[in-house]
């Protein structure tokens, strides 16, 4: 048995195989998903088939989900829940952590990241199993110097980390421009923070909707990840022409996070009644620029 199967672009990692479906011949303990989830283009339960499929003879493994969004686990543990005595085992995970890839250039500004992790459990099942679950794969990552916390509310975490990549992607993708012009030239930044604020602030409504207390999701979180958002600008350059890797995709014609990043935070709001317009004005926009490069691509 191998520890871990990494699942990400451009290589099916630890053992170096060119598709999942070449690696289904073994048994992990861990399947660590860290592409994009684009369910609208290329599901992670697609993307996993060979592992969840009948065909699959070994004991299933413990997904790990590295994946920006909300909504990310919904198609595999529906997934894995149709298979015989199902019992789907999902960590998923927060993380902070400020990087992109341009071309084969990592852009990472040396800000402090950190990686939260709990159990998907929507059931409220995993209670009693998740920290012998969770606990064995903290230490791994740890071992390779890479801070992690265990949450018991994990989806209030994605939430929280959610609103921040919605508030550094919404401006970028729509206007095409980098971060630190919008943030860093105190003219535009004069004009865009208002607007900024408003989205997160329909965002954090949805979050009280949902449950979350104001110790899970601060009030002042929006103004702490606009603060935050100014000191990483400077921090990289006022002349940097870093993007956010949704922008980086939607100029390669890629698609990009639209539904976990912003249509998932709509269709909450709906489900809740909390209007969010200022919001689904920009997934609706967004989503047509998902359209178009799927059909130009």
């Amino acid at each position: 048995m191998f520890d871990v199967l990494l699942v990400g672009y451009g290589a099916i990692g630890i053992v170096l195989v060119s598709s999942v479906a070449e690696a289904a011949d073994t048994a992990y303990k861990y399947v660590v998903v860290a592409t994009k989830s684009l369910p609208d283009v290329w599901p992670t339960s697609k993307i996993l088939e060979p592992l969840i499929a009948p065909s699959y003879s070994h004991s299933q493994p413990t997904y790990v989900l590295l994946q920006n969004g909300l909504g990310v686990e919904n198609d595999l543990y529906e997934a894995l829940s149709e298979r015989p005595h199902a019992n789907p085992q999902i960590i998923t995970c927060a993380v902070f952590m400020a990087s992109n890839m341009v071309g084969n250039v990592v852009q990472a500004p040396s800000t402090s990241s950190r990686l939260e992790i709990g159990m998907y459990d929507p059931k409220g099942t995993a209670a009693g199993s998740a920290e012998q679950i969770l606990s064995p794969f903290a230490r791994m990552i740890e071992a390779g110097g890479e801070p992690v916390a265990l949450v018991n509310n994990i989806q209030a975490s994605k939430f929280k980390k959610n609103l921040w990549n919605v508030l550094l992607n919404v401006c970028s993708c729509q206007t095409r421009v980098p971060l630190a012009f919008y943030i860093g030239t105190a003219s535009v930044w004069d004009k865009v923070s208002p607007l900024l604020s408003a989205i997160g602030k329909e965002i954090l409504a949805v979050g009280y909707a949902m449950g979350f207390s104001k110790e899970e999701l601060p009030s002042d979180w929006v103004e702490e990840v606009l603060t935050r958002s100014l000191a990483i600008v400077k921090l990289i350059g006022l002349d940097s022409n870093m993007r956010p890797s949704s922008l980086v995709d939607i100029e390669a014609g890629r698609p990009f996070e639209v539904e976990v990043i912003f249509g998932e935070v709509v269709r909450l709001g709906q489900r809740l009644s909390v209007p969010t317009p200022l919001l689904e004005a920009s997934y609706t926009m967004l989503a047509v620029t998902q359209a178009y490069n799927r059909k130009t691509r």
